[in-house]
């Protein structure tokens, strides 16, 4: 595929017949459950959709139904998709977290006709609102059978509608191939939902064309899963865009083998595996690191002096790296020595000694856990992509080791631009963008103009020419003296603490900025007294470098963890940001106690008394 004159010329489902019909018997994806893994072919992949999609007809779902799914990363979803799509329906992806209230809300707003459950729970949960869900006729159970539905409201298992599906193909061998002639490129194909991290939760539309050049540049990412099979493992929900892209839909145009499991055994499978591509948000690349952090410390003394010698020698390889110098020949012979000696065993203690070059999305990645992948070896670049975007328009595409805190520049294809607003904001224009909010023509316009995606995210230049996130053009703070901050970057360098899991600056119409910290309980304190302090410290650090008026005045450790279930997280596990303020109100005033709205208020009334 050539990645700048790439043009779709087929529907994804119809990319699916292909491969099955030119490499029947080649591995498309693996399964891994239970500590046994299933490989599937083309063929079978095919066949699955075919008796799935015949089964979806027999019921009654037609052209431009949406067909919602909730279920964890398996073949089932990647089989529901690519069957809806072969009938000309619209996938509907639907986090296995999301309460009965959020899936009420997702099949309204789309108006779904049927409902695809994993397990009894997520069927429990369809069933609990369906009276309320007016287009709903059909709920299928992948494990369980789903429990008694109003009417009316169909009810099957998985297992009876592709044995009804299949009986269908005995009719002829180019059923399937009929339905799938009739796609077209530009018909919608999948709906996306946001997260709701600003606002209420937005049906993003990709077509079959949007989708396929999101593809071109994940190919982009890594180049050789054209021409050789690389290993990726599937476990994160594919309600959200970019595993859905990864794991579902690349694979159809290269070479890219996905091993799904479940999310409880993804570090198990991970070891078994030894995946050749990651693709992960960053709190897995932190989280993988401050284990293997952790395990260092196990160690024998003479293992852990040889543990400091080598990040010694990685530290100056990285630093020399940054700065595009070059290493002497002894230093680059001790890299290699340290390398293969100490990181790549230390790496394969996770199962990630293989991968070479990997890459994060979805949220702003800590530059010390950026830097201590580069200096074990792993080629960790951030890159940049919204629902909206559907993959990667802008990244590190080719520079190999960047020095951490840019996303890199924009996608190697001209027809994909990038430029900056006069308030700073980054606008984009691709061939990938999105084709709109379902049924929300004004939100569209509010975003889409003039073919410039409007991101939301200010950005800057480096003097080497990579784009900087700086903040969000909504996500900002006004005190009450007027100045305008973006918390993001403030918060970023407190969560590059061991101690800090997550932080949130708040004082929105406040004399000063504060913070909510949720620590990291693999590093807790001794005492609350001794987690205080270390607490402060970090802060103390942050602000040395901050301007008067971005500097924290105070902090509260929060009393729990931030929760989805709460409205603090959304699914996919960004913070949101006012639901927080609200549910921790009593904490923030704490740190306000002199505040003059509390002063004056409680002045007034102690003179009307």
């Amino acid at each position: 595929m050539n990645l700048t004159h790439f043009e779709p010329a087929r529907t994804l489902p119809r990319l699916l017949l292909d491969r099955a019909r030119t490499e029947p018997d080649d591995v498309a994806l693996r399964h891994w459950r239970d500590g046994v893994v299933q490989a599937i072919t083309w063929r079978s992949y095919a066949d699955h959709v075919r008796d799935l999609a015949l089964g979806l007809v027999a019921q009654g779902v037609r052209r431009g139904d949406r067909v919602a799914v909730m279920s964890g990363a398996r073949p089932e979803w990647a089989f529901a998709a690519l069957a809806v799509q072969s009938v000309g329906g619209i996938v509907i992806g639907v986090y296995p977290t999301n309460s009965p209230t959020e899936i009420e809300q997702l099949l309204t707003h789309s108006e779904a006709v049927a409902f695809i459950g994993e397990t009894a729970t997520e069927l429990d949960k369809a069933a609990a609102i369906a009276a309320q869900t007016p287009t709903l006729r059909l709920v299928i159970g992948i494990d369980a059978t789903p429990p008694a539905l109003p009417k009316p409201i169909k009810a099957t298992t998985w297992k009876a509608l592709c044995e009804e599906g299949a009986q269908r193909a005995d009719d002829g061998p180019d059923v399937l191939d009929e339905l799938v002639a009739r796609g077209s490129l530009d018909d919608p194909a999948v709906l996306f939902y946001t997260s709701g991290s600003t606002g209420a939760p937005k049906g993003v539309t990709h077509s079959h064309r949007t989708l396929q050049h999101s593809i071109q540049t994940v190919i982009g990412l890594y180049p050789e899963i054209q021409e050789r099979e690389y290993d990726v493992v599937g476990f994160l929900p594919l309600a959200h865009v970019a595993p859905a892209v990864i794991s579902v839909f690349a694979p159809l145009l290269t070479r890219l083998v996905v091993t799904y499991c479940r999310i409880d055994d993804y570090q198990h499978v991970l070891r078994s595996a030894r995946p050749t591509a990651l693709l992960w948000p960053p709190r897995f690349y932190e989280k993988t690191a401050g284990e293997l952090i952790a395990r260092t410390k196990t160690w024998p003394r003479l293992r852990r002096y040889a543990y400091d010698a080598a990040m010694w020698v990685g530290r100056r390889v990285a630093d020399n790296r940054w700065s595009h110098r070059k290493s002497s020949i002894p230093l680059r012979i001790a890299y290699a020595a340290a390398l293969r000696g100490v990181f790549l065993p230390l790496r394969a203690t996770a199962g990630m000694d293989r991968i070479r070059l990997a890459y994060t999305a979805s949220a702003a990645m800590p530059e010390s856990v950026l830097e201590i992948w580069q200096i074990w070896g792993l080629d960790l670049r951030e890159n940049y992509g919204l629902t909206e975007t559907g993959a990667c328009p802008i990244a590190h595409f080719d520079q190999p080791f960047p020095r951490p805190g840019t996303i890199g520049r924009k996608f190697p294809d001209p027809r994909f631009q990038v430029k900056v607003a006069d308030d700073g904001e980054m606008l984009i224009r691709a061939p990938l963008l999105f084709n709109g909010y379902w049924r929300d023509p004004e939100e569209t316009a509010a975003v889409l103009q003039d073919g410039w995606l409007h991101t939301g995210d200010l950005v800057e230049y480096t003097s080497h020419d990579d784009i900087r996130i700086i903040g969000r053009k909504k996500d900002v703070i006004i005190t009450r003296g007027g100045k305008t901050i973006s918390p993001q970057p403030i918060e970023n360098r407190l969560k590059e603490s061991v101690l800090i899991n997550d932080a949130i600056v708040v004082g929105e119409a406040r004399k000063y900025l504060t913070v909510l910290l949720e620590p990291n309980t693999t590093a807790a304190a001794p005492s609350a007294e001794a987690q205080s302090e270390h607490l402060r410290a970090e802060i103390d650090r942050v602000n040395a470098d901050l301007a008067r008026a971005e500097q924290l005045k105070d902090f509260r450790v929060l009393p729990r963890p931030l929760q989805t279930e709460r409205g603090e997280r959304t699914a996919n596990g960004k913070i949101k940001r006012n639901a927080v303020v609200k549910s921790f109100a009593t904490l923030i005033d704490e740190m306000y106690d002199t505040n003059d709205d509390a002063a004056i208020a409680h002045h007034v009334r102690s003179r009307l008394d």
